[in-house]
């Protein structure tokens, strides 16, 4: 594989006025996108468009309308493409009776990968992903965060140029996001893989990138550079769902920040909402006030209210 990183900018997808309509449903509405090599964001309300966006790319659904290319191909009946692709899913895919070793050698089954060669390549994706020491143990045991890197090191057995990872931070703890981040920097950086990658919580992407695509209702309402509408993103307070134990000594903690707005228990008290104003400064933050406050945070999810908010200002409605 080349290692795209060191080299000029190429597109690695182009999308022109596509369309994916579900009987009266409308999945993308007159799409348009160029994303070039690198780490790109694609960051969205659920609902948004995301996931679809993605079958597309994968050739696992045919447009309605419009048109599609992933590195220089059609995907739709190009069973060919998929060589060139790795998928991490954002719904639970393991099987959770199996080793990890079991499941990515079902993996490299499924590429016509065998023998030595996978067993080798199976080691080296483990250590890539930072689970070699739990290949071994059945998926069932793993954490959430350990099921991700899973998924991962299987969208990454076959040695794709490009990985398109849909969702991959959604339900793990801010200690593992970070860990997980930084893992997608590197397969980038180091390892020359282009990556696009979806979230709904567009400072997790920017953690990763500064080249995002922003969608609301199937269609992208702006591109570029992040800090090109960052100021925009402060504008609109932002509320983050925090779960878990002793969540009553982070409260306190993030009382004393500048950037927390208000800090509201829910039902139960097992759990917080903290508006933030400046979001970035929060998620850089939060993983020393939670070691420092000896919570254990089970759960932190955003509400989608707020981005949709920023959505319907950039569309003017």
């Amino acid at each position: 594989m080349m290692d795209g990183p060191q080299n000029a900018p190429t597109t690695v997808m182009e999308v022109t006025a596509l369309s994916k309509w579900y009987g009266e449903v409308i999945g993308l509405n007159n799409f348009n996108l160029e994303i070039r090599s690198g780490i790109t964001g694609i960051v969205g309300p659920n609902g948004a468009g995301k996931s679809t966006l993605f079958k597309l790319a994968l050739g696992l659904i045919k447009p309605s309308t419009g048109t599609i290319s992933v590195l220089g191909q059609t995907p739709w009946g190009n069973p060919r493409l998929h060589s060139s692709i790795g998928f991490c899913p954002d719904y639970e895919s393991l099987p959770s009776e199996s080793t990890g070793r079991e499941y990515l050698s079902l993996v490299g089954g499924v590429h016509a990968m065998k023998g030595a060669a996978l067993s080798e390549r199976i080691t080296e994706v483990a250590r890539l992903v930072e689970m070699n020491r739990a290949l071994d143990r059945k998926i069932g045991g793993y954490s959430k965060g350990m099921k991700q890197r899973m998924k991962i090191a299987g969208a990454l057995l076959h040695d794709p140029d490009m990985l398109i990872l849909d969702e991959p931070l959604s339900g793990t703890d801010p200690l593992v996001r970070k860990e997980i981040i930084d893992l997608i920097k590197r397969l980038n950086k180091e390892n020359g893989h282009d990556v696009v990658v979806s979230s709904h919580v567009l400072f997790e992407i920017e953690r990763m990138t500064h080249d995002v695509v922003l969608i609301y209702k199937g269609r992208a309402v702006a591109t570029g550079d992040i800090s090109e509408i960052r100021d925009l993103i402060d504008k609109h307070p932002h509320n983050i769902v925090i779960e878990g134990e002793n969540i009553g000594a982070l409260a306190k903690a993030l009382l004393d920040e500048q950037f927390t707005v208000s800090v509201s228990y829910n039902d139960g008290r097992k759990g917080v909402t903290v508006q933030v104003s400046r979001p970035d400064d929060f998620f850089n933050r939060l993983p020393e006030l939670i070691e420092r406050s000896g919570a254990s945070v089970t759960k932190m999810y955003s509400l989608d209210e707020n981005l949709e908010a920023i959505f319907r200002y950039l569309v003017g409605r």
